[in-house]
């Protein structure tokens, strides 16, 4: 435990001191959920990014708290921005669309980059190249993901492909909500399909006065978690959380503590 807390503290000191000049921003983030045995237990994450005057530098770690309280790497990059274009490599990620459910309790498709890639982005527009291992050949790639965002009038669309090299397989998926249309109202929703599941996923949600709540499943079962959050505080965020599983009937409450900085 003293680990944790010497290496956030200097850390944010780190940060304090950068931060004036717009170079290292973050944040420290706990969330409190069960787990097994009907418990409740907390996560802690701490995410850093540098970036250097004009993009010519960027980078970021994420870390989260092992079993013995230390810190553990879990995604990191580096990369560079010309112009419009951005260019970047490391454990960072896929580059999907967004859904208000957490990973666990969403229906839509994903296909994870669990190593590193390579990204490069260009005016909404985002190619990565997942690696298979790229410690024991660099040449060989896992997965391909394209990704593409934009505004068309009152929506903000994005679409997202995934072509894995290794099985052939592939998985499309996009989302759409509302930008402006009504104050303080935003509704969304997203959708995704795979050649190897033939099904068709998907979740809507909507955001009115800062609470949110949403729906998914798929064609086959339309209606298999409900769920809703809520979120105050600007630089210091509490955030309450609940999913209700239809089919199981089992209610799953969180609550996450944020600090920016």
């Amino acid at each position: 435990m003293n680990k944790l807390l010497t290496t956030t503290a200097v850390a944010v000191l780190l940060a304090g001191t950068a931060h004036a000049e717009g170079l290292v921003s973050g944040s420290i983030e706990t969330v409190i959920a069960e787990s097994a045995n009907d418990k409740y237990g907390a996560t802690t994450s701490f995410d850093i990014d540098v970036n250097a005057p004009d993009g010519i530098a960027t980078g970021s770690m994420s870390f989260k708290v092992d079993g013995a309280n230390d810190l553990a790497l879990d995604e990191w990059h580096i990369g560079t921005t010309a112009g419009a274009t951005a260019l970047s490599f490391g454990k960072q990620g896929n580059i999907w669309v967004d859904t208000e459910s957490s990973a666990v309790n969403g229906t839509l498709e994903e296909p994870t980059m669990a190593t590193e890639s390579l990204q490069v982005s260009a005016m909404g527009a985002t190619v990565a190249l997942g690696f298979d291992d790229v410690k024991t050949d660099v040449t060989d790639l896992e997965n391909v993901q394209v990704s593409y965002a934009m505004g068309v009038s009152i929506l903000n669309v994005a679409t997202a492909y995934d072509y894995n090299i290794d099985s052939k397989e592939w998985v499309l998926a996009g989302r759409a909500d509302t930008a402006g249309m009504l104050e303080g109202v935003r509704l969304g929703g997203a959708v995704s399909y795979g050649s190897l599941s033939e099904q068709t996923n998907f979740e809507v949600d909507a955001t009115v006065m800062g609470i949110t709540s949403y729906m998914n499943g798929d064609v086959d079962d339309l209606t298999q978690n409900v769920g809703g959050s809520y979120t105050i505080g600007e630089q210091l965020t509490l955030e309450g959380a609940v999913n209700y599983n239809l089919n199981t009937e089992v209610v799953a409450p969180s609550v996450t503590l944020s600090f920016n900085f």
